[in-house]
């Protein structure tokens, strides 16, 4: 385990502001350079240094507390499911016991129905365990009597086993809920006035910021899209283009997935991009060459009539081997049989960009991160 240093910005004259913030810290091994203008105005306001785990992954964790007194834990941001669980102090497995286990006997606040709660990552991990209620704290705002899973059977889990972190806030749409007791977090600081309206930002390099967006860390003006189902925030691309190559001429459906590293798609699409990046196929990933990464063709997104461009140092992943020597590979992989026809845009774009979630107008808004 590696202990690197990022300085993270409190703003803490915000916390009764229209914007709320979760900072996000990354799990990788690349160091994000903060001396941005931005940092240096925030230095005025009020600046600690926290650490930033490494772990060989990539992945975006905020730090959120639960009951009375608090209890501190790492949750990944998941857009796509609106599920908040933790492990519980009862989960007796290997992996919880590296992780923050909430202990509902020390919370002067916690209450439970013991209903039961299970959920399921690629149809093949399973986690399971039961509904417990308590007040939550994000970014310094109380959230009282909100429902989660606590969680203390675990299983072969490889999603919990690849990742350090203790659990999961979801932001994905309330309908995707199976549990009628269990509200969607968001939804409830919306019910209790803790929020004004129903929208949400993610900026992967700093923050979440809820209520709303913050100009400051966006260039431009936001590109919305019309979401087209009301269960996750999927959404149209109007087309691909790689050099004079266009994909997904007619328009093709897409999701952000903050727990996924990689862009998927129709394998046919992504064999096509792999082709002309020049990737060649070994032991199960595309590898180009590391020497050539300034060299490789832009990949364009057009959403809402807007261009999204990624450029080779985006979509390709550095990965230092055993041998100290560095692998890179394509970021682009083909979608499994389930998803063949949909593209999950996972970190490698969300990265580039701002992106703003509108629950209310039921859209998404884009703008190139500052």
């Amino acid at each position: 385990m590696f202990r690197f240093f990022v300085t993270i910005v409190i703003l803490s004259v915000l916390i009764n502001a229209e914007l709320q913030r979760i900072p996000l810290y990354k799990i990788n091994s690349t160091i994000i350079d903060h001396r941005s203008s931005q940092d240096r105005l925030a230095k005025r306001i009020g600046v600690i240094k926290l650490p930033l785990h490494y772990d060989g992954n990539d992945a975006y964790y905020g730090t959120i507390t639960i009951g009375t007194p608090p209890q501190k834990f790492n949750v990944l941001i998941d857009i796509t499911f609106p599920d908040l669980w933790i492990p519980s102090k009862l989960c007796r497995s290997n992996l919880c016991s590296l992780r923050n286990r909430y202990d509902y006997t020390k919370s002067s606040t916690h209450s439970s129905s013991y209903e039961d709660f299970s959920f399921v990552y690629d149809n093949k991990d399973k986690l399971i365990g039961f509904l417990s209620t308590d007040v939550i704290n994000i970014a310094g705002t109380n959230v009282p009597n909100q429902t989660f899973g606590e969680i203390h059977v675990v299983g072969m889990n490889r999603f919990f086993d690849n990742l350090i972190f203790d659990g999961i806030l979801g932001m994905g749409f309330s309908s995707m809920y199976k549990y009628p007791n269990m509200s969607l977090i968001f939804t409830n600081m919306v019910e209790l006035d803790l929020l004004s309206r129903p929208v949400f930002s993610l900026y992967l390099n700093r923050h979440v910021s809820f209520r709303g967006s913050d100009k400051r860390f966006y260039q431009g003006k936001l590109t919305y899209v019309d979401v087209i189902r009301e269960t996750v925030w999927k959404f149209t691309i109007d087309q691909i283009e790689i050099e004079d190559t266009v994909l997904c001429m007619n328009g093709c459906q897409a999701i952000f997935d903050t727990l996924t590293l990689r862009i998927t798609g129709p394998s046919s699409d992504v064999a096509n991009i792999n082709r002309l990046i020049g990737a060649t196929y070994t032991k199960e990933e595309m590898i180009v060459d590391c020497d050539n990464i300034s060299d490789l063709p832009y990949v364009y997104f057009y959403l809402g009539g807007e261009l999204f461009e990624l450029t080779g140092k985006d979509y390709i992943i550095k990965l230092e081997q055993i041998n100290k020597k560095t692998k890179c590979i394509s970021a682009f992989k083909s979608a499994n049989k389930d998803m063949e026809t949909m593209w999950i845009l996972g970190n490698v774009f969300l990265r580039r960009y701002y992106v703003k979630f509108d629950m209310k107008n039921n859209r998404v808004g884009l703008a190139h991160a500052k």
